[in-house]
């Protein structure tokens, strides 16, 4: 059916119908107009394409898009985690953390091997979330060795009414080439917010954001000759819309003691 549906589209002669017209890809010497029979063989591999392709494409269409939510802690303190293989991730995956969502738009790992912890770090024990962490921490197992590049495309987005964004952190772990020094990089780039570059593994910030619910976020990374690139992490904290209690912790503490979770959060289950 799907070849007799073609074959009665063909034009019929009209000066105006795809026969009387030059092809725009072919050479300008080729000027004759494509006959009938010529666009009828041309319709027909079309069909069977289509045929042969249809259990292929239309019947599985594109790989669905995942949807993960974070489980409890068992060995660093109370909060979440999903911790996802980079083979396991997909553009159009989702990974809800508290009152977090967190959105995969697109990724070059390079070849390399490694995992995604999507963590969130309950800081502050009363009601809400005033002083607790929220972040992806990029793992390459084993570590990136330069020269390399690759990018981590994410949006992260508050769930729950009454919550704004307040501060941002970059960090990076990266052991520098002693015989040849380079420059390792790990920049992030908030969508109509602030840059920053964390240089041979210094930590960047927390430095202030300016609220909204929805950030637009991209990691890249560009790992120097002989230069090895562990991990690249973001953490994000909030704070009410309106004032409200003054912080347990304050951020520049609570980010101070996510970094020390580190070594023990990645001591959590991975999934493949």
């Amino acid at each position: 059916m799907l070849i007799h549906f073609f074959m009665m589209m063909l034009p019929q002669g009209d000066s105006h119908s795809w026969a009387g017209r030059r092809p725009q890809h072919q050479d300008r010497e080729r000027t004759h107009s494509k006959g009938p029979s010529a666009l009828a063989k041309g319709l027909l591999g079309a069909a069977m394409v289509l045929t042969g392709a249809g259990s292929l494409f239309f019947a599985g269409g594109a790989q669905a898009a995942n949807s993960y939510s974070c489980v409890p802690r068992t060995t660093s303190g109370p909060g979440g985690f999903v911790n996802l293989a980079f083979s396991a991730i997909g553009v159009g995956d989702t990974v809800a953390c508290a009152d977090k969502k967190f959105t995969v738009n697109g990724f070059d790992f390079g070849g390399n091997t490694g995992n995604i912890n999507f963590e969130w770090v309950q800081v502050d024990p009363t009601p809400g979330y005033l002083d607790d962490l929220f972040s992806t921490d990029i793992n390459f197992s084993p570590s990136a060795v330069g020269p390399q590049t690759g990018f981590f495309d994410y949006t992260v987005q508050i769930t729950q009414p009454g919550w704004v964004f307040d501060t941002v952190q970059l960090d990076s772990t990266v052991a520098v080439n002693p015989t040849s020094p380079g420059v390792t990089s790990a920049i992030k780039e908030i969508s109509g917010g602030p840059i920053l570059n964390s240089i041979n593994g210094a930590q960047v910030g927390p430095i202030p954001l300016a609220g909204g619910t929805s950030l637009a976020v991209r990691d890249t990374w560009s790992v120097a000759q002989g230069d090895v690139l562990t991990n690249v992490k973001d953490t994000f904290t909030q704070t009410s819309e309106v004032p409200g209690p003054l912080p347990l912790l304050g951020a520049g503490a609570a980010f101070a003691w996510s970094r020390k979770l580190r070594s023990r959060v990645k001591l959590e289950g991975t999934l493949a």
